[in-house]
């Protein structure tokens, strides 16, 4: 606090000092009485305790007698002649005793047990009731023995039969009777031990007390000796910790980043702290005493002064605006409270207010990044879930009508960011937010859901026209090509529109049905934007259930393979074959490869799928081979499962189980496995190469075509796709030329040529004019069971005979 506030508050530590001394001094009068009341006790319990602990001595060495002469001795001294006795009999038997030595042992026997039961008087032996209890049962004992020893030594030897038993239980009457005076005589040890114990601890709890007495009396004469000492200086100690209290207040005050203030009633200034005279620009000395207007200060606090002053207790927290002497604005956080003058009455306002405009700053940062994409600026999925919530929630109102939700996928983006790198990427995502939003009204919402997919929330659609007409918009200028580090890049978008509430009233079926439209849009070439029908959510789920269906013929083994045979143009005879997957179901009868094979891509099992084929392929192979056949066989495997090692384990695996050569193996890939990955689709095609598998290039000429990956790939074979093939007969130079070019190519990269989809006779005549290897096509035959193909082996030839008489090529 402010010096001037410093006197009364000393003046009143001094006093509080006086009157801590006469409590103090209370306290030593009041202890100094306890302490004799204490010590007198103390005494008292003491001669007490020493005179029962006197008086009980007496009991305890008689008891200790009594134990000292207790009949164990007795006991013992009986047990230990029967065992004599039992010795001396043996040696009586085994004839190194004679019978008078034996006589006098049973005499001094029978003496024992005698006094066992006489005894000198029980007052002076001490559990003497249970050696006369036991006492009569061993005199009979000793006299049938009696008898059965004058019987032995007259010379009967069964009357030994009759002493040892008797002796036996004898000494077992003694040993238990030993045994149980022992326990008897231990437990009066431990008792008499137990007492002693007690008493040198009450001997010690006496000793212990008086030393404490002592030691108090010392204590409370020394603390009288201090006591006026110590009321001469506790006023000079109580004044120097108040102003040392003061000085530390003032310092944590100006360290604070708040800004403190206290005002009289009257809204003069009565201190401020360095926080406070820096915001405003002023020094502290200037504004003390003197209102805030006077300084040309805004009121800011002294708006609250009245209701601080009418309130016991702080004042809310409030939020307010305030300029400060670099005329910014910033947002103060403040609250107030009234101090009591002494007198019940409020004698000042003390005002605490923050500068909370950084964090304000700071919060609304972070709050945006929360909300926003980082790479485009775009409201990410968590601001567009709740604008999506509340436009839903309006249009069920009947607020604003419809609305249309339009789900965007990027179309081949991955292939973008395969191709040109991930900053790549990153560019075309940037540039296509900037041009989806110059396609938007003011109203409408674009936000960056996740990776390449995108999402517009277009409010105040009366109807579909409005969102068809936007969402073309959006298809037409995502078509044009971007230009990305000066390159032209061309790429497009799929859009998948729906309305609501019409098409779903709640946001997750809004959302779902957006990615039905979507995915249709996909389905059907990329590139273009389609309305949700209900139609779609029916076709979905009849894709999901067959789908399921597929997962179950493949556990079951349901799906059957045929074979396509290959032949040599030039002998007409079969050189091998292609596997072909199959699938009849129980209900809904042959289901076609073109429909169940990409469904399984979608679905995550093409690597289960081309695990099943190449396990039947390979078991097939092996069935040839015990028939005395060798038929090779080719397998298209999805190019998916070339991204990793999948397609080299699953072959190698095959071929393992099969025991099957890898040399009547081919695997057929598309060209598609180049976009995928290529580094790594390169290094499965040299690992099945490792293995001694052929592999196969499908389609050729129909897809990426990079003259590049057949330089330096291990083909071993190009097949001819059959757009070619269709259109060969001896006027269309064009097809002739393009599969002459191929056939070319493949002589100089030393590969075999195979022409899929040979199904006339001319077809076959302009292959075999070209150089053509292997043809394969309905002319030649169609996919037919394993067994047909052995049949067709043996017989060496395609199964009916084919006309290759045709004219001749025109083209030059």
């Amino acid at each position: 606090m402010p010096p001037h506030a410093g006197g009364p508050a000393a003046k009143g530590g001094a006093g509080q000092g006086h009157t801590g001394g006469r409590g103090l001094l209370r306290w030593l009068w009041q202890g100094r009485r306890l302490v004799r009341l204490g010590l007198g006790l103390t005494a008292l319990l003491f001669v007490i305790s020493l005179g029962a602990s006197l008086a009980h001595l007496p009991g305890k060495y008689r008891h200790e007698a009594k134990v000292r002469r207790s009949a164990l001795w007795l006991s013992s001294n009986a047990a230990l002649e029967a065992a004599q006795f039992e010795s001396n009999l043996h040696q009586y038997l085994g004839g190194r005793l004679d019978a008078e030595r034996l006589e006098e042992q049973f005499e001094v026997l029978y003496s024992r047990i005698i006094l066992l039961q006489s005894g000198d008087g029980p007052e002076e032996y001490a559990n003497m009731e249970r050696l006369h209890a036991l006492a009569p049962a061993m005199l009979r004992d000793l006299d049938a023995m009696e008898v059965a020893l004058r019987a032995l030594m007259a010379g009967d030897p069964a009357a030994v039969g009759r002493i040892e038993p008797t002796l036996a239980r004898l000494r077992d009457q003694l040993h238990d009777t030993n045994r149980h005076l022992h326990l008897e005589q231990r437990q009066a040890v431990d008792h008499l031990l137990g007492d002693l114990r007690g008493l040198k601890w009450l001997f010690l709890f006496c000793a212990v007390g008086l030393l404490v007495s002592v030691a108090l009396l010392i204590l409370m004469l020394a603390l009288e000796s201090r006591r006026a000492h110590r009321s001469l200086t506790s006023a000079r100690a109580a004044m120097a910790r108040q102003a040392e209290a003061e000085r530390t207040l003032l310092a944590l005050m100006n360290s604070l980043p708040a800004m403190i203030s206290v005002f009289d009633p009257q809204g003069r200034h009565l201190f401020v702290n360095e926080a406070y005279a820096r915001f405003h620009g002023v020094s502290e000395a200037s504004v003390i005493g003197r209102r805030p207007e006077a300084l040309g200060l805004p009121p800011g606090d002294l708006e609250r002064l009245p209701q601080a002053l009418a309130c016991e207790g702080p004042l809310p927290f409030l939020e307010r605006a305030m300029t400060d002497q670099g005329g910014q604005q910033r947002a103060l956080l403040g609250t107030a409270v009234a101090v009591d003058d002494g007198n019940g009455a409020p004698g000042r306002v003390v005002f605490v207010s923050l500068d909370i405009s950084d964090r304000k700053m700071a919060e609304e940062r972070v709050r945006h990044m929360a909300e926003h994409d980082v790479l485009t600026g775009l409201p990410n999925r968590l601001l567009f879930g709740e604008r999506l919530n509340r436009t839903l929630a309006q249009a069920l109102a009947g607020g604003d009508g419809g609305f249309a939700l339009h789900g965007i996928d990027i179309d081949n983006f991955k292939a973008v960011n395969d191709s040109l790198g991930h900053p790549a990427g990153d560019q075309l995502l940037q540039a296509a937010a900037m041009r989806m939003l110059g396609c938007l009204r003011p109203g409408d919402m674009l936000a960056r859901i996740s990776g390449d997919e995108f999402a517009v929330i277009q409010p105040g659609v009366p109807d579909a026209s409005e969102a068809r007409e936007l969402a073309a918009r959006l298809v037409r200028a995502m078509a044009e090509p971007f230009h990305l580090e000066g390159r032209p890049l061309h790429s497009g978008i799929s859009v998948g529109t729906v309305l609501g509430p019409e098409h779903g009233r709640s946001a997750a079926v809004l959302q779902q049905r957006s990615d039905i439209a979507l995915y249709r849009a996909k389905a059907e070439g990329r590139g273009r934007a389609v309305l949700f029908d209900p139609a779609m959510e029916e076709a979905l789920q009849e894709r999901r259930q067959l789908a399921l269906e597929l997962a179950e013929a493949l556990r079951a083994e349901a799906l059957a393979l045929v074979y396509q045979p290959k032949f040599s143009i030039a002998s007409l005879g079969p050189v091998g074959c292609e596997a072909l997957l199959r699938w009849n179901h129980p209900v809904r009868g042959p289901i076609s490869p073109a429909r169940f094979v990409p469904l399984a891509e979608e679905s995550g099992m093409a690597e289960a799928l081309g695990r099943y084929v190449l396990r039947q392929a390979c078991r097939q192979i092996r069935r040839w081979q015990e028939e005395g056949l060798e038929v090779p066989v080719a397998v298209n495997l999805s190019a998916n499962l070339f991204a990793g090692e999948q397609a080299v384990r699953m072959v190698a695996a095959a071929l393992e189980e099969g025991g099957v050569q890898p040399r009547l193996l081919e695997i057929e890939l598309t060209e598609g496995v180049f976009i995928h990955s290529a580094e790594a689709a390169q290094l499965a095609l040299e690992a099945l190469h490792r293995l001694g598998v052929r592999v196969a290039l499908d389609d050729f000429g129909t897809g990426y075509s990079s003259l590049g990956y057949l330089q330096h790939l291990p083909f071993d074979v190009l097949k001819v796709d059959r757009t070619f093939v269709r259109e060969l007969h001896p006027e269309n130079c064009n097809s002739r030329w393009i599969v002459d070019t191929i056939l070319r190519l493949a002589r100089g990269l030393g590969v075999r040529v195979v022409a899929e989809g040979v199904e006339t006779a001319e077809q076959l005549a302009v292959l075999r004019q070209l150089g053509c290897d292997v043809a394969q096509g309905f002319l030649l035959g169609r996919p037919m069971p394993a067994a047909e193909i052995a049949a067709l082996y043996r017989r060496g030839a395609v199964p009916r005979p084919v006309e290759l008489a045709g004219r001749n090529a025109s083209c030059p």
